[in-house]
């Protein structure tokens, strides 16, 4: 399989100019990076030759990028302090009680994704609703060491807004509010415990709200946190069997691979529509439809698709950190995935290297041993997965024995978690990084050689020589 990706600089430069135009990238290092990517595509020959029309295309797709996103910044017409009306879509209590308010997001039909400071004494909405309440734009502001600002915009919102009423509550029921109480229910009814429920309703659903707080960051220091987040594993796993169709050579069976397509994206919409999972139906979407027309799709190709896809849609999506983890960890595991051999072992290496410089710079810490853990986990969660799967099915059969498999499920879920704990007591499950400059630029040669077969070798060596080459200076000096 061929790893190069062509569509790679266009839409490294239509990020940019998302970021451009959200005033998240300095105007001179705007330039000083499109520089650095022009030197090293006339240099270099980014996988396709250098041309005065590409690379006017490609000034063409920052430009595009910086216009999409000013125009996405132009939508907010109001100003501080503004008493207004929004539809409130898609309400997501998080974690975070502070005093008298929830603090959460919500996508409106008005301005987008907003954070929201919803007072206790107002009921929180489960569903769509209907308030009324005063806009705010981002503020330098914490609240003991919660960093209000920061963490609204790491969600991508476009500003805060504080109900003071609510006009209309739970209009409707979104499909994702109904299909999490669904599988909730089911689990409840066949006995599950309670943080063998909340693992595995994050798993089917991407709801983490009944796992603790202590048990999020168990799962975080063994570099397991993945396995919460709805991704492309978990698509993988809706539409697996569908897929197998794809295989056949006659068209009429191929395209009954359809069926798979049209129940990943239930399974997508129904979990909440996440990124993560959005870049996985893109890029399963994509390959379908080049298998359809026996084309075939490159998967760096599909990458960037559903990268620009993503971005377009929500220009805050690539200054998120979860989305920047999932396309970092998805181009790591397709630079290894040209060859089957060892895959179990290279995947999660992989997906690792490429995350590790966001993972120092944010958290300071990082996971010791995300391999054999995830290499365990990945045979788990596939069972798990399976059970949940034919556990909901058979609940509409037989309820009896819907109760039991969820039931197994659950309890090996729970001695998972179980062994996982009595680990985490017996040896760190993470390590400190003291010198972040330093692992990040050894960090940086890993993801080099990573790409090697995708950027240009000598760049890839270049870049890995100056990263050792920086490492070591600062360590002797």
């Amino acid at each position: 399989m061929r790893t190069h990706a062509p569509l790679l600089p266009y839409v490294v430069g239509f990020w940019l100019g998302t970021s451009l135009g959200l005033g998240k990238l300095v105007a001179w290092d705007f330039i000083l990076i499109i520089w650095i990517i022009s030197g090293c595509w006339i240099g270099f020959r980014w996988s396709l030759k250098f041309t005065l029309y590409r690379f006017i295309f490609f000034v063409a797709c920052t430009a595009l990028g910086f216009l999409r996103a000013s125009s996405h910044v132009a939508n907010v017409p109001y100003k501080s302090g503004d008493l207004i009306v929004l539809t409130l879509k898609s309400c997501k209590p998080q974690p975070v009680h502070y005093g008298r308010n929830i603090y959460g997001y919500a996508s409106t039909r008005e301005v987008g994704k907003v954070g929201i400071i919803w007072p206790n004494q107002i009921k929180f909405p489960s569903t769509e609703s209907i308030a009324l309440g005063i806009w705010k734009p981002f503020e330098d502001k914490k609240l003991g060491f919660f960093d209000v600002k920061a963490y609204y915009e790491s969600l991508g919102c476009n500003g805060v807004f504080r109900p003071v009423k609510s006009l209309c509550l739970d209009r409707s029921i979104p499909i994702s509010s109904t299909y999490r109480l669904t599988m909730k229910n089911n689990l409840e009814e066949a006995g599950v415990e309670k943080h063998a429920l909340g693992f595995m309703l994050g798993l089917s659903t991407g709801d983490k709200s009944l796992l603790s707080r202590k048990a999020k960051d168990l799962f975080a220091r063994a570099g397991l946190s993945h396995l919460l987040a709805v991704s492309g594993y978990h698509v993988g796993l809706v539409g697996f069997i569908p897929l197998l169709f794809l295989r056949s050579r006659r068209r009429e069976i191929k395209y009954l691979s359809g069926f798979g397509l049209v129940g990943i994206w239930t399974f997508i919409i129904a979990c909440g529509s996440p990124w993560s999972a959005i870049r996985s139906g893109i890029m399963l979407t994509v390959a379908i439809a080049g298998k359809w027309s026996s084309q075939s799709v490159l998967p760096w190709q599909a990458l960037c698709v559903a990268a620009w896809i993503v971005a377009w849609i929500d220009p805050y999506a690539p200054q998120q950190l979860g989305t920047q983890l999932s396309f970092a960890a998805t181009a790591g595991i397709l630079s290894v995935v040209s060859k089957p051999k060892w895959l179990m072992l290279r995947i999660p290496i992989a997906a690792q290297i490429a995350t590790l410089a966001w993972l120092a710079s944010v958290f300071q810490k990082v996971p010791i041993f995300f391999l054999p853990l995830n290499v365990i986990a990945s045979v788990l969660v596939t069972f798990i997965g399976a059970t949940i799967g034919l556990g909901s099915f058979a609940m509409t059969i037989d309820p009896v024995m819907g109760n039991a498999i969820l039931s197994f499920g659950g309890l090996i879920t729970r001695k998972s978690i179980q062994a996982l704990q009595w680990i985490d007591k017996s040896i760190p499950l993470e390590m400190n990084i003291d010198s972040v400059g330093h692992f990040i630029a050894a960090s940086l040669s890993g993801v080099a050689w990573l790409l090697k077969d995708t950027i240009p070798f000598m760049l890839s060596r270049l870049i890995t020589a100056t990263a050792i080459l920086y490492f070591v200076i600062n360590l002797l000096s």
